[in-house]
């Protein structure tokens, strides 16, 4: 008399993997990485994308000449941009999602994107 299995060798193989393909996807979800925000920089003709803890200096070309974008320790700033106002000089240094400069003359936007903690107060009322 043959005895029947319950679990077949394929059957065990299958649960295996679906544990630890489920276990890996949950460890990408939920790692709450902070690095995972990003500067976009966005001209005329074409959109950047970098890691907000990246050390780079662009210049991006827009209608009226160049527009110096630097991403250092964290933050973002239009450094210089032929524009006559200065306003997306004067911004200053953005560090929080959300956050964005623009200098409107040359038709160059930069934002700052992705996960944020949480933790941040936008802000208050009384």
């Amino acid at each position: 008399m043959k005895r029947n299995k319950i679990l077949k060798p394929l059957d065990i193989l299958v649960i295996v993997l679906a544990t630890v393909l489920t276990a890996a996807i949950g460890g990408v979800v939920y790692s709450g990485e902070s690095s995972s925000s990003h500067v976009t920089i966005r001209s005329p003709d074409k959109t950047w994308v970098y890691p907000l803890d990246t050390e780079l200096r662009i210049s991006v070309a827009g209608p009226i000449g160049e527009t110096t974008v630097e991403i250092n320790r964290g933050r973002t700033a239009i450094v210089s941009s032929p524009c006559d106002g200065q306003t997306c000089v004067a911004a200053g240094a953005l560090a929080r999602n959300g956050q964005w400069a623009a200098c409107l003359p040359n038709r160059i936007f930069v934002l700052i994107e992705g996960v944020d903690g949480g933790n941040a107060i936008d802000a208050a009322s009384w």
